[in-house]
């Protein structure tokens, strides 16, 4: 028979009694599915064997979070290799974007969740004799076999550079379905690309969270420079185009397309629809000829980040890691202007499907907006 399968991320912060709801599944904290289980034995061996993983403490994590379908028992179905790849996405993508803009002095934070907290297993519980494989590495698997569940030098360690933040908060509800939903389409319904043919916007955004998922890792073996050039690698999925001028054209149009937006929304996407092109470039053409055009503030900075890219792709060097310009929006560290406008855009992409129009707005407005539509269905009714 075969071993039933636990899914969790042990690293993630939940609240003991929270449950986060999105798709067809369910997020929530190991005290919250007491209850759920299909199969004691099941749960007796996987609750010891939660037992086993520690947080940079060296202490056990107290209530680690676990997933299941929506409204059904922990009975050990493992998913299929697709719905893998889009739980851990969404969870990297809807957990990281709790984080607000931030600089780098304020990184520090106890609050910061990293890709690393959403780290999903699926691990299958050996029921019969509590036998545990540990696997790692990828050019070179390695497995370590002979481990029992109960045997006490067993001790599963986090991520090295593991951050556990202090205080839980939890992640958008549609942000989370919204990128769930969008990377299993891509995955489920892949496409061929040919010259001329249009990509399907899901691969662009599942190509992109792939790329932030990279960028938001907390491990010292990825440098600034690594990081950069992930993120600029995730416009460019999502615009594309590697050429910096058309990639930032593409972003000025995705935001101008964005209905109903003000001035201050500039605090959830960077850019505003205040923007006007005030800013000269300058290029030649193939035939040498001197041209020029006004860009926006937006453009402005996505040039300034894709040079700063080529400067460490093409040219071998450290170029400038801060941007200055008028537009204080866009100034500070290209990395968290560039990660916060990247986490924008993807949602404003998301909110182009039906069900997901505000999904770029924040969740408190959509609660408020909600509210007052029902008011106003009562009012007419």
């Amino acid at each position: 028979m075969p071993h039933p399968y636990l899914l969790f991320c042990p690293y993630l912060p939940i609240s003991p009694d929270e449950v986060i709801a999105f798709a067809d599944w369910e997020l929530g904290s190991l005290e919250y599915f007491n209850d759920r289980w299909a199969d004691c034995r099941f749960k007796d061996q996987a609750t010891a064997f939660l037992k086993k993983f520690v947080g940079p403490n060296e202490k056990p994590i107290d209530n680690p979070a676990l997933l299941c379908k929506a409204g059904e028992q922990l009975d050990g179905q493992k998913p299929s290799d697709n719905e893998l790849i889009a739980l851990r996405l969404s969870l990297v993508f809807a957990y990281v974007d709790i984080n607000p803009r931030a600089q780098a002095e304020t990184q520090e934070g106890s609050g910061i969740v990293t890709a690393d907290n959403a780290e999903l297993h699926a691990w299958p519980i050996d029921l019969e004799q509590g036998r545990v494989t540990l696997t790692s590495g990828e050019l070179v698997e390695v497995n370590v076999g002979g481990y029992k569940i109960g045997d006490p030098g067993l001790v599963l360690r986090p991520p090295l550079d593991l951050h556990m933040p202090l205080f839980p908060r939890s992640p958008d509800p549609l942000v989370l379905a919204g990128i769930f939903k969008t990377v299993l389409h891509s995955l489920r319904s892949p496409r061929e690309t040919s010259a001329g043919s249009q990509v399907d916007p899901a691969d662009r955004i599942r190509v992109a969270v792939e790329w932030f998922e990279k960028a938001w890792l907390n491990t010292r073996a990825i440098q600034w420079p690594e990081r950069l050039v992930y993120l600029k690698t995730a416009f460019e999925a999502l615009t594309g185009t590697h050429t910096n001028w058309k990639s930032a054209r593409r972003l000025r149009e995705i935001f101008e397309a964005l209905p109903n937006t003000a001035e201050r929304d500039s605090e959830v996407l960077v850019w505003s629809p205040a923007e006007k092109p005030v800013h000269l470039r300058h290029w030649s053409d193939k035939r040498g000829r001197p041209k020029c055009e006004r860009i926006t503030d937006l453009e402005h900075w996505f040039i300034a980040f894709g040079n700063a890219r080529n400067t460490i792709i093409h040219k071998v060097g450290l170029p400038e890691f801060e941007y200055s310009g008028h537009n204080a929006s866009y100034n500070g560290p290209f990395f968290f202007t560039a990660e916060y406008l990247l986490r924008a855009v993807i949602k404003v992409l998301l909110s182009n499907e039906p069900g997901y129009e505000h999904a770029w707005r924040p969740e408190l407005w959509r609660s408020v907006f909600n509210m007052a539509c029902q008011s106003e269905e009562l009012t007419h009714s």
